[in-house]
């Protein structure tokens, strides 16, 4: 492993070089992905945190593998990242969210009538799903095929015209209406955890919706704070 890093280092950095690390996050609800620019300091001092102690427990929770999501990207090439991103991120959402409609569905016509707030979870998923999907189109269509083609060698009059930096605070915008739908959806499932009455149907709709939910962590924490940084 590297040099210890330190308090001084932003959040985003220590997810991607510390394995284990955006798990103690997610743990301590530290928003490692859309603030990943802050660093663990300030962010101790806005929560009340001791950034000592989050580092020591960081480093005394390192794997002896790494698991697979939570390998160091940030020395990949640009079609590394972009090809992991596609692969990893867009290949599990198109692969979440068919079961989790389905599943979702289906909790609704066996608890929906003595549960009316599945309607409105229900509802926040589409809109998730909606954001997702035109999301990942845009970022596709636009930044990915612009990146790929400076990568390649191809000229590009001027990458800033080609794909305008407001265009990626756009694109950072819509991670934080992703997040903010997501949260929303924690919220209503009482953080994931199901009721005592809850069906196997119910337990797997919640345990799926919670993998979603990280796998988009390290899909945004990946794009704001190693693919954009680097193309700009």
């Amino acid at each position: 492993m590297e040099n210890k890093l330190n308090s001084n280092n932003t959040i985003g950095i220590l997810a991607n070089k510390i394995p284990g690390s955006a798990m103690v996050f997610e743990d301590l609800g530290i928003d490692y992905y859309c603030h990943g620019n802050k660093s663990l300091a300030e962010v101790c001092s806005e929560t009340g945190y001791d950034p000592d102690g989050i580092l020591e427990g960081i480093y005394n929770t390192v794997p002896e593998k790494t698991p697979r999501c939570e390998r160091d990207l940030s020395k990949a090439g640009m079609y590394r990242l972009l090809d992991h991103v596609t692969e990893e991120h867009y290949g599990f959402v198109l692969g979440a969210v068919p079961l989790l409609t389905r599943s979702i569905k289906q909790v609704i016509t066996r608890h929906g009538k003595s549960h009316p707030g599945l309607l409105e979870l229900d509802n926040i998923f589409t809109l998730l799903c909606e954001e997702l999907g035109c999301h990942m189109l845009k970022e596709e269509k636009t930044l990915y095929e612009a990146t790929r083609r400076l990568e390649s060698g191809d000229e590009i009059e001027s990458f800033s015209n080609d794909f305008p930096a407001n265009q990626v605070q756009l694109l950072k915008e819509e991670h934080s209406n992703a997040i903010n739908l997501i949260s929303k959806i924690r919220g209503l499932t009482n953080g994931y955890i199901a009721p005592e009455y809850a069906c196997s149907t119910y337990r797997s709709m919640l345990t799926r919706m919670k993998k979603l939910e990280f796998d988009l962590h390290r899909h945004i924490h990946e794009e704001n704070n190693i693919i954009y940084p680097r193309a700009f």
